[in-house]
């Protein structure tokens, strides 16, 4: 099986100009050193941890990214996600505006326990601020993901991100800014868990893609720099 293996060149204006050319991110490596992570609790999961790292067999087909969450609750509603994010997969909206994202995953859960293991979607950092992927929310119950499955978001707008504060509060009105007045996105992944008791994950995740669609432009638009990189992978 085939994986896009690493790019890293600037699209042009020229070629972006009349289109809506897709820029794509993917990573089905997962190197430890490709990815950083920031862990959230909200008050009531104070004390929760997650550690997420590379691990060289088992995923779909080779290495793929273990994540781990030890959610200790202290009051109802705990919650604890971790921010996993993609160190030099930038897009710059304000050379040309996003229309839509297409998030897609695959998700195992290697824990048959109730619930829907982690839930997860895409993470954008702009302006030192995180926006989660929250509708929909893709969760991994051990029923259906015992095995590796496809998990996806196809066509989500700025309003099906909303900001994670560091105290754990989610702000459904502050969305990301998908026109040409935003500034630089970073892009990754999150993995949560809430409930009113204690609880441990145990899942991973492979062929990470964040599929960026453009609005058509008429003219060309301006050179794209930090926005113009395509980063894949490929592998056998």
């Amino acid at each position: 099986m085939l994986r896009q293996s690493l790019l890293w060149g600037a699209i042009t204006a020229a070629s972006l100009a009349g289109s809506a050319k897709a820029v794509v991110f993917f990573d089905g490596i997962f190197n430890n050193s490709d990815w950083s992570l920031v862990g959230v609790t909200n008050a009531n999961g104070v004390g929760s941890t997650t550690v997420g790292f590379q691990v060289l067999t088992g995923g779909y087909p080779n290495e793929y990214r273990r994540v781990r969450n030890n959610l200790v609750v202290s009051g109802s509603n705990g919650a604890s996600l971790g921010l996993h994010m993609r160190g030099t997969y930038f897009y710059n909206p304000g050379a040309q505006a996003i229309s839509t994202i297409n998030y897609s995953e695959d998700s195992i859960n290697f824990v048959n326990q109730g619930g829907n293991g982690q839930g997860s979607g895409c993470v954008i950092l702009q302006g030192g601020k995180y926006y989660i992927q929250r509708n929909p929310i893709l969760v991994m119950p051990y029923s259906g993901f015992s095995t590796w499955q496809p998990n996806s978001a196809p066509g989500l707008v700025a309003s099906d991100f909303w900001e994670l504060t560091m105290t754990g509060t989610l702000i459904s009105s502050n969305n990301p800014d998908f026109s040409t007045s935003g500034g630089i996105m970073q892009f990754g992944f999150w993995r949560g868990n809430s409930a009113n008791s204690n609880i441990q994950t145990d899942c991973g995740i492979d062929n990470w893609r964040v599929e960026i669609i453009p609005v058509p432009s008429a003219a060309a638009p301006a050179a794209l720099g930090l926005a113009g990189l395509i980063a894949c992978r490929r592998r056998r």
